[in-house]
């Protein structure tokens, strides 16, 4: 298998995961919610700026989404004690939950790498994946 099979092959994994925990685990989440979901747990003090800004979408289409999700109690908005306007997102603990699941994947993951190759070996393939990921998210759009 070349190279760019590969890399299809792992989204195409990565992507099937996530579905299949997304049936498993949630009821009646559409696969748009769980994007936004995943975007908020990774992200410390989310907002609806940031989200916004990120997905290069209007504020008022993710306040739209967001409220959505707060409504069936998978996420949470609590204002910032710092500065009143703003609103931090997070997921909800049910949610939390879900995730570890997922996250079990990505360690175990890990760690059979870690058992199978050199920390030089382990090295390059960080810098490879590094380089894919500002490939993959600077690649302009077809027109």
């Amino acid at each position: 298998m070349n190279l760019l099979d590969e890399l299809h092959r792992f989204y195409y994994d990565m992507t099937l995961t996530e579905l299949r925990l997304m049936n498993e685990n949630s009821s009646n989440i559409s696969y748009h919610s769980l994007l936004y979901l995943d975007l908020i747990s990774y992200k410390d003090n989310c907002t609806v700026s940031y989200l916004a800004d990120i997905l290069h979408i209007s504020k008022s289409a993710v306040t739209i989404k967001v409220n959505e999700l707060i409504k069936s109690g998978l996420l949470i908005k609590k204002q910032s004690t710092k500065d009143r306007r703003v609103y931090y997102l997070s997921i909800a603990p049910k949610v939390k939950e879900d995730y570890k699941q997922h996250d079990m994947r990505v360690l175990n993951a890990s760690k059979d790498l870690e058992m199978n190759y050199t920390d030089s070996e382990l090295e390059l393939f960080k810098k490879m994946l590094s380089q894919t990921r500002m490939s993959y998210l600077n690649t302009p759009k077809l027109k």
